[in-house]
């Protein structure tokens, strides 16, 4: 029963050590006025609030799966580390210093983390608990499009297609910010918004590359009869 008590009792309190990050997602440019953003993060609990900032490298790799890497050079941030008090705002500076000229958008996450806060001082245990966001930035020159091609899809099963993409343009795709539209016989079924979130499970893809999503599609739609048109 004490297990079950300290249980409870560690993560009803998790609330308190919440933080809020905005935006989320944001696109900036490589040089001008427009290659900075400004992140606002929020202490909304009632003790001071520590974190730490940090660039990292989105790379997509051969399973589809993202992969981060630390980056120190791409970017200079005010403040790296700083101190919010309970219920202030903190804005942090974001500004590109990499390479002036690109061939394609880059994409990067960046990590606000909170500097752990050691639960167990309260009962000896030595748990630490912290929380983490990571922000999608993405650095994209001017006129970079992107360029999506359907090359196969396939039933995997009896509600799941695996479609095979490829970016030929040079900007990322947010592919859950598109419109995924099935055809058939007459028979239209659309997908976006939350509901295309929920059913696809690859949601980025990078400039010049392919990789295969998958995708939840009602069974009377046959992957090898229907046509599929995912509109950007």
């Amino acid at each position: 029963m004490r297990y079950i008590i300290f249980f409870i009792f560690v993560f009803s309190s998790f609330p308190i050590f919440a933080f809020q990050v905005q935006p989320m997602v944001s696109e900036i440019q490589p040089t001008g006025s427009q290659s900075q953003q400004t992140i606002r993060v929020l202490n909304n609990s009632d003790k001071s609030l520590t974190v730490e900032i940090f660039a990292l490298d989105l790379l997509v790799n051969k399973n589809g799966k993202e992969e981060l890497r630390p980056n120190d050079d791409d970017f200079l941030i005010i403040p790296l580390t700083t101190i919010i008090p309970p219920g202030k705002t903190q804005s942090v500076i974001i500004r590109y210093i990499g390479e002036p000229v690109l061939s394609e958008s880059k994409s990067y996450r960046i990590a606000i983390n909170q500097v752990t806060v050691d639960l167990g001082e309260l009962d000896g245990s030595g748990i630490g608990m912290a929380l983490s966001f990571k922000t999608l930035l993405n650095v994209v020159p001017n006129d970079a499009k992107a360029n999506l091609v359907i090359k196969n899809k396939e039933q995997v099963d009896k509600e799941t297609w695996s479609v095979l993409l490829e970016n030929k343009g040079n900007k990322f795709i947010r592919l859950s910010q598109a419109k995924w539209v099935v055809k058939n016989k007459g028979q239209v079924y659309k997908l976006e918004g939350q509901d295309l979130s929920r059913a696809l499970d690859g949601k980025f893809l990078l400039p010049n590359s392919s990789r295969k999503v998958f995708i939840r599609i009602p069974s009377k739609f046959n992957a090898k009869k229907s046509d599929l048109e995912v509109v950007l």
